[in-house]
């Protein structure tokens, strides 16, 4: 089945991206640590291309005009989309709407924050959307960390606030109330607070480093900071 995947990136500019995490690392080093997420995540889509060449590749930035902080970061496999919107909701949507546009295909969308998230979770992704009309990927702190529908919704993003615990409840009643039928993929967890980034250490020592899941880059970066 086609289908279109985009991943939501803030520019890696110092002082500007991973905030949270200033609490324990300087503004370079959080610039640098995102760095290493998005080419984990970049190198596990390219894999996952090389099986489904009819999957659609997407990077959506901010702010605009950054472009070029992410040359050395993409491939080929990759289109850029330039944010748009005044909140998070509006942006996803638009990054969402432009893939649709684009690729006239299911659209996925998710954060460059997850550089652990699985080949067999992201996969599952689209292959959900093929009996469903949405993909949810629950997080750990009660919001989600994946998105997937046949076609954009702009109601699924008509919230007030988002990064809180209500913005998956609030999700699942708009596409209850328009009787949308979802797949859920496995809860997972995205790497934005310093008690996150100690759980993402410890799956780095766990996990096989010979697999093509492995996120060689970011265990670099982390070994040198903590």
């Amino acid at each position: 089945m086609k289908a279109a995947f985009v991943i939501m990136s803030r520019a890696p500019i110092a002082g500007e991206t991973k905030t949270r995490l200033q609490s324990h690392l300087s503004p370079v080093q959080c610039a640098e640590l995102h760095k290493a997420f998005l080419k984990d995540i970049i190198n596990k889509f390219s894999v996952i291309k090389k099986k489904y060449s009819n999957l659609d590749l997407y990077l959506s930035i901010t702010p605009p005009g950054s472009e070029n902080l992410f040359e050395e970061l993409l491939n080929d496999d990759f289109k850029i989309i330039i944010q748009r919107g005044k909140d998070l909701g509006k942006k996803m949507y638009n990054s969402l709407f432009d893939a649709y546009n684009q690729s006239n295909a299911p659209v996925i969308i998710t954060g460059s924050d997850l550089p652990s998230l699985p080949i067999s979770i992201i996969t599952e992704s689209f292959a959900g959307l093929k009996e469903r009309d949405l993909v949810i990927g629950p997080s750990l702190d009660g919001g989600y960390y994946l998105l997937g529908m046949k076609k954009p919704h702009l109601f699924l993003f008509d919230q007030e606030k988002w990064g809180n615990e209500s913005v998956l409840e609030k999700t699942l009643k708009a596409a209850s109330k328009h009787e949308l039928k979802s797949h859920f993929l496995p809860e997972w967890y995205d790497v934005d607070t310093f008690n996150e980034l100690l759980i993402f250490r410890e799956y780095l020592k766990t996990t096989d480093k010979e697999n093509c899941d492995y996120p060689l880059e970011s265990k670099k970066i982390i070994d040198n900071l903590l």
